[in-house]
């Protein structure tokens, strides 16, 4: 039960896919939208759907780069420990 190994990047990873699975049911409710929306008036339900495709496109690379970033401060971290043992010594 000691914090000597961070669960961080693991647990990036996990909010990573969760993050995808919601922008992906976002675009499909986006797609839905637009299509229901086609019945009464076509190009607002098309430029909808549009809309919902490149969203995703742009939610996707913002999502992912946000992850990074987060796995980048664990990683930073995680070699801020290793040069403080290497400057201290071996541990008795």
């Amino acid at each position: 039960m000691s914090f000597d190994k961070l669960i961080g990047s693991r647990l990036i990873v996990v909010i990573y896919w969760l993050g995808l699975i919601g922008i992906a049911l976002g675009t499909l409710a986006g797609i839905f939208g637009g299509l229901a929306a086609m019945g009464s008036r076509f190009l607002a339900g098309l430029g909808a759907i549009i809309f919902a495709l490149t969203g995703a496109v742009a939610g996707v690379l913002f999502w992912r780069f946000i992850c990074e970033m987060y796995l980048l401060i664990f990683r930073m971290a995680d070699d801020v420990r290793d040069i403080k043992a290497m400057i201290s010594g071996p541990a008795a």
